[in-house]
């Protein structure tokens, strides 16, 4: 995160770590690669994740300073143009995107494109993270799209440290979550248990108010447990 050549922040570094970490996306697409900081961060958290692929499309792979062996084998290139080659890219993951990370070039026309094109790949429920976007070009297209795209929701601003290049600024990192408006939870907290190997929870209303601490202080469940 902090010694990989790329023009992001230390703070978008790390919350580019930390969401590919939580989220646990199984494929992903990155457009606008460049040196490859980016692409090692996310194959990193994959990697530490124990699952996820990724395929990072942009025109010059001369520069991608990243060896195999620091991508633990989770990314592949695709040499080509967004948002013309996105089908292409999209097609070496062979499924819907759980995750996509728009980097590219910094202008409203380009990013309102790149935006646009991912949208039709994205599985219900999936996440697209745009960098830059403290760039009023950059806001302004994602505000068009989320506008334009029913299901869209801005998750907003997850970074707040911009750089003032005036008369624009650079930096930040902006969260949108694609289709899937009601998210059912609870299959949410099942299916976590499975991929961990656990039977999953008795999704009961007893448990709740269910806490080993707040049991023991006599401020949790009250009554005997439900028959199972």
């Amino acid at each position: 995160m902090f010694h990989e050549p790329t023009d992001m922040c230390a703070t978008d570094r790390i919350m580019l770590y930390a969401l590919v970490r939580g989220l646990r996306p199984e494929r992903a697409l990155e457009i606008g690669v460049r040196w490859g900081g980016s692409a090692r961060i996310i194959s990193n958290a994959m990697e530490d994740n124990g699952a996820g692929q990724i395929v990072g499309l942009d025109p010059d792979n001369t520069v991608f300073r990243p060896g195999a062996a620091e991508l633990h084998g989770r990314y592949r290139f695709c040499v080509g143009y967004s948002p013309q080659d996105v089908p292409r890219a999209v097609a070496m993951l062979d499924g819907p995107l759980d995750f996509a990370f728009i980097d590219a070039l910094h202008t409203h026309d380009a990013s309102y494109a790149d935006f646009k094109a991912v949208i039709p790949f994205m599985a219900p429920g999936a996440h697209i993270l745009l960098h830059d976007t403290y760039h009023q070009g950059i806001d302004a297209a994602v505000r068009e799209v989320i506008a334009e795209t029913p299901g869209c929701v801005d998750c907003g601003f997850l970074t707040r440290s911009p750089e003032i290049k005036l008369p624009v600024l650079y930096q930040g990192l902006r969260l949108v979550r694609f289709g899937d408006p009601d998210i059912d939870t609870k299959k949410l907290i099942q299916d976590a248990c499975l991929r961990n190997g656990s039977k999953p929870p008795t999704l009961h209303p007893y448990y709740n108010n269910w806490d080993d601490w707040a049991n023991g202080e006599g401020l949790g469940v009250k009554g005997p447990p439900p028959e199972e």
